[in-house]
């Protein structure tokens, strides 16, 4: 009876261990192969907040069209407020920290530059290809057939060239019947960075104008003191200002001259060659320019926009330039940090694409997209 009870027990034991084996896969049946696959889930954070951002005017149109594409796709998460403010206000807004980012074409001076380094570092880079072009208001004369030197552009600011049919046009210009009418030169009245491209060129250019004038946001105007200037606020002013004054001449961004409807001007390159701003001409000069830029980090206003206005390039465009986006390598609020990121990043790569550049303005080339790119790292 023992004997048997012990078996029972004995028995009981051993599929009790047996189940147990099984159980923790140490012993499996032989005919059952038993695989585990581990799924490991990634988790990202989303952000929602706004940015906000002003300056110059030139990156205006192409800056709206990234916030509302951008306010779009993350279905309105992130907003990206912009003010055309004009490059010196939206440089004056960020240093007083009324903003979180500028925009401005231009690069920062030296000076601002290193107040910025002591108090925890900044960030410049392009965001965008524009170019500054010439235009004018002189009836009976089509847009794209009269042609212009830097040189003369800078007499008639200057005021030594008043009348459109003065010899030294007329010699650039022998097929147009050009009238003998007072020459209105009409220019920015705010600080603005078109102002302080288009002033280097004439610098570089005409060393009466270096001497005299220069360059800068804004600049004394010599053609005002013989009352045949006239000021427009940001280049929404300017671009009105020519299309209501008849024989006109102006500067304005590309993209104004052609929302606006403006007669472009032909310019002389340094090769003697006259140019629009065409695909062509503008990847032209950007090969000369790519060559010399700095790292987002560090000190851009020794090369722009003084040696990088009239690149060298049988079909380079004279005035072509980037707009700069201006950040803190340091904020308080790290949400703010993480949107400013996820935007200019999506600038800097989907923003570039064909569908989402605004007509008047190019893409960056890879190259340049990398240094923005390589700088955002840098924020915190």
């Amino acid at each position: 009876m023992k004997t048997g009870k012990i078996l029972i027990l004995a028995t009981v034991v051993i599929i009790v261990v047996i189940g147990l084996l099984l159980f923790s896969g140490l012993l499996a049946p032989a005919t059952t192969s038993v695989t585990e696959t581990k799924t490991e889930i990634k988790t990202t954070s989303v952000y929602i907040g706004t940015i906000n951002g002003a300056g110059a005017s030139f990156l205006n149109p192409q800056m709206q069209a990234w916030a509302s594409k951008f306010y779009e796709l993350t279905k309105g998460r992130i907003s990206v407020n912009y003010q055309s403010i004009g490059s010196g206000a939206g440089q004056s807004n960020f240093r007083e920290g009324l903003i979180d980012f500028a925009g401005s074409d231009p690069p920062l001076k030296k000076d601002i530059y290193n107040e910025f380094q002591a108090k925890g570092g900044i960030i410049q880079f392009p965001v965008i290809v524009g170019t500054v072009v010439v235009v004018h208001n002189i009836p009976n004369v089509e847009s794209e057939k009269l042609k212009l030197t830097g040189e003369v552009v800078a007499r008639m600011y200057l005021g030594e060239i008043m009348y459109w049919d003065d010899p030294r046009i007329k010699e650039l210009n022998p097929e147009l019947n050009l009238p003998h009418e007072k020459i209105i030169a009409v220019h920015r009245s705010d600080g603005s960075g078109t102002t302080r491209v288009f002033t280097a060129y004439l610098s570089k250019v005409l060393e009466d104008w270096k001497e005299k004038v220069g360059s800068d946001f804004t600049v004394q105007w010599p053609v005002d003191q013989l009352g045949n200037g006239v000021g427009g606020k940001g280049n929404e002013g300017v671009a009105a200002a020519i299309k209501q004054n008849q024989y006109s001449i102006g500067y304005v961004e590309t993209a104004y001259a052609y929302q606006v409807g403006l007669k472009i001007a032909l310019i002389k390159n340094r090769d003697e060659q006259y140019v629009l701003p065409t695909d062509k001409s503008i990847r032209s000069a950007l090969t000369a320019l790519t060559k010399i830029l700095p790292k987002a980090h560090e000190d851009w206003s020794s090369i722009f926009p003084d040696e990088t206005v009239d690149p060298p390039g049988l079909d380079s465009y004279p005035l072509t330039s980037f707009s700069f986006i201006i950040l803190k390598q340091e904020y308080k609020d790290p949400v703010k940090v993480a949107i400013l990121k996820e935007f200019f990043e999506w600038v800097l790569t989907e923003g570039q694409k064909k569908e989402n550049i605004v007509p008047g303005y190019d893409p960056l080339p890879p190259e340049v997209a990398e240094i923005g790119l390589e700088g955002l790292k840098l924020l915190r």
